[in-house]
């Protein structure tokens, strides 16, 4: 379920949410192969707190 973020004093244009979940629950022939995230105080790669999923479709 998305939750709407409050933008710039704006709602109703960001939303957060569980997106690979949500892929993983809607299509079953997919898997989990990996995932990550960057944390935005390591000193050795500074940058935002992005995170990452990569997905497979079962054959």
């Amino acid at each position: 379920m998305p939750v709407v973020v409050s933008y710039r004093g704006h709602e109703d244009r960001l939303f957060k949410r569980d997106f690979a979940g949500e892929m993983l629950d809607r299509y079953p022939d997919l898997e989990l192969v990996d995932y990550g995230f960057v944390y935005h105080r390591d000193p050795n790669f500074p940058q935002d707190d992005p995170n990452w999923f990569l997905l497979r479709k079962r054959s």
